[in-house]
């Protein structure tokens, strides 16, 4: 197997310090045996079709735990609670419409004006939500999954339940289709070494007090895994499949994902330096977004050496989209941004911490504004 790490592009000069990197495997951990363990519940974040819900569904009523499905979108309350129909399991459903009582995170506010940065759907926002139920059910391990996932295995998600007894998350690999953004797509479509990460797809979390929140921005969980100094060491069990999509179909999906990648792929690098977040300065950031440019010029380059054809004209366009966004990214702001993001992590906390107990999922969902609905079943009730 290719040892990414050891193949890095470029010199080990001082520029090398800052360049994107093919691989964040070095952040991973590979526990070992572990004793599986339940856990609470598993939360969905869907805006597709109700189908798509089925195998998780399916792996509901094999774990006989709840399923929580948020849904907007394309995802309607009524199909799922008609596609829970055919499972022994408790389903709470919840139209994600309208305000929450959630805190309004100054890193949202400063995105939010700015055409381009911010996420085209929100899982931030689902994910978010599914976290402070949980805290207010004392559901204390959560799992992920997206609607897109399938392979699922209950024995993995036990498995990663037991690995919560010892770290703060616990990831599926994703053997399917790449979770790449569309820059790092490109990137192995050229023929440049480019690797897979873990990511809330297909995740379990320990939920306290401390657990920290999602942003409204592209790579939203590897945000969720960046400490105040340093990425959360992730361990893996088991894997997944993501279904097969085009990354190429909108070149508007390149340039609403420009902004999080680079500030997550510059975050990962500095922790695989053993460098503090903190170093992230506006000179880093300046020769990060510097090198970004280079590097999406060199796919460019490689790009048009192949043949002709539909499918290199929409990668192009994507590029061409991604490093005009890169281009205009200020330094600075990264910086804001970071420092307003950190400091959100202290408005969350204290929002968690100041969570009413509460036994029922409908009443937790109505705590946060939400109106939520529940499919019974005969399976047994929730755990810790």
């Amino acid at each position: 197997m290719i040892d990414f790490l050891d193949h890095l592009e470029g010199s080990a000069g001082p520029a090398a310090r800052v360049r994107h990197r093919p691989s964040h495997r070095g952040l991973l951990v590979q526990p070992g045996i572990v004793q599986p363990a339940d856990v609470s519940a598993i939360a969905v974040p869907t805006n597709r079709d109700a189908a798509t819900m089925r195998d998780s569904l399916r792996l509901a009523e094999e774990l006989g735990r709840p399923l929580v499905a948020l849904c907007s979108q394309w995802s309607l309350v009524e199909r799922v609670l008609r596609e829970a129909r055919a499972f022994e399991v408790t389903v709470v459903v919840v139209d994600v419409a309208g305000a929450t009582q959630l805190p309004k995170f100054r890193c949202d506010v400063l995105v939010a004006p700015m055409r381009g940065l911010t996420r085209l759907n929100d899982v931030s926002l689902k994910r978010n939500l599914s976290l402070a139920v949980a805290r207010m059910l004392r559901w204390r391990r959560l799992a992920f999954l997206d609607d897109d996932i399938t392979d699922l295995s209950a024995d993995a998600i036990r498995a990663a339940g037991g690995m919560l007894s010892r770290h703060n998350v616990a990831a599926l690999e994703n053997v399917g289709f790449p979770d790449n953004s569309v820059v790092c797509h490109t990137r192995r479509e050229v023929g440049m070494l480019q690797d897979t990460f873990v990511g809330g797809g297909a995740m379990a979390v320990r939920v306290n007090q401390r657990t920290p929140f999602f942003p409204a921005v592209y790579n939203e969980d590897w945000f969720f895994l960046v400490g105040r100094r340093a990425v959360e060491r992730v361990a893996v069990c088991g894997k997944v499949s993501q279904r097969e999509y085009d990354p190429y179909l909108s070149p508007e999906r390149a340039r609403s994902e420009e902004f999080g990648d680079c500030l997550a792929e510059g975050l990962f690098a500095l922790s695989e330096q053993d460098r503090p977040a903190e170093a992230a300065d506006e000179a880093y950031w300046r020769a990060f977004l510097d090198d970004r440019i280079l590097m999406i010029d060199d796919i460019l380059e490689r790009l048009a050496a192949t043949p002709p054809n539909e499918r290199r004209h929409r990668m192009a366009q994507a590029l061409r989209v991604a490093r005009g966004r890169c281009r205009i990214i200020d330094p600075a702001f990264c910086v804001r941004y970071l420092a307003a993001w950190r400091a959100d992590l202290d408005v969350w906390k204290r929002f968690l911490a100041g969570l009413p107990v509460i036994d029922d999922p409908v009443a937790a969902f109505a705590h946060l504004g939400l109106k939520a609905y529940v499919h019974p079943a005969r399976s047994r009730r929730p755990g810790p």
